[in-house]
């Protein structure tokens, strides 16, 4: 079953919970800093300077420290999923054209192994497509096999590893639970542009937010 137009509320929200769950885990972190740094105080008024006084110290810096670094981490990530949700909800936007012709589009549908597809469409006339959706910043390039991040004269790998595969993983798991003989597969990117000859690499045509609507409906043709 696909969405329709109205439910366009749920773009994004699997990618929004996790955010606030992952900030809410950073808090949590930063609140065990404050209860070890607490702690450290009073078993200093307590023990003094004495060796197992030390030793509590110690472990106190450490748990406080631990807690602080990776309280840090939750809060990155919950971020990167904060610009996921709202990448997602622009590229829906952008979708709402195809909607009006005809287009049956289904977010955030939940596959076996590759979690959710952010966005699957099947065209007026029976084709399929699925679309991830990412906020990263930085030319996209395709260098050794892999899509990277150019930053200047840099270039950098994804931290989530060849995501032209998971695309791809994607695809095949649609098309199985679709029934459909075919999902062509699509990265596309809400921030920066693409240095890639013809857009596409290993059958997955990577583009722009700006440049959706027309290679799906150059697709079509």
């Amino acid at each position: 079953m696909m969405y329709k137009s109205k439910e366009k509320i749920q773009v994004g929200d699997f990618v929004r919970k996790l955010g606030q769950q992952r900030r809410q885990q950073a808090l949590l972190h930063y609140l065990g800093v404050i209860g070890a740094l607490l702690s450290v105080e009073l078993l200093f008024n307590v023990l003094g300077t004495s060796g197992l006084g030390i030793l509590f110290y110690v472990v106190g810096f450490v748990s406080a420290y631990y807690l602080y670094s990776n309280g840090n981490k939750l809060m990155r990530r919950a971020t990167d999923a904060h610009n996921g949700a709202a990448a997602e909800n622009e590229v829906a936007k952008e979708l709402s054209l195809l909607e009006r012709k005809q287009w049956q589009l289904e977010y955030n549908l939940k596959i076996q192994r590759w979690g959710d597809a952010d966005v699957v469409l099947r065209s007026p006339c029976g084709h399929w497509y699925v679309i991830d959706v990412k906020s990263h910043k930085g030319t996209k390039v395709y260098e050794n096999g892999r899509l990277k991040k150019r930053f200047g004269n840099k270039i950098y790998d994804f931290k989530e590893g060849d995501i032209i595969a998971k695309v791809k993983g994607q695809a095949a798991a649609v098309a199985r639970k679709k029934g459909a003989s075919w999902v062509t597969p699509l990265l596309c990117f809400t921030q920066s542009d693409i240095d890639i000859p013809g857009n596409q690499a290993k059958g997955v045509h990577i583009v722009t937010k700006n440049d959706l609507i027309n290679t799906l409906l150059r697709l079509e043709r």
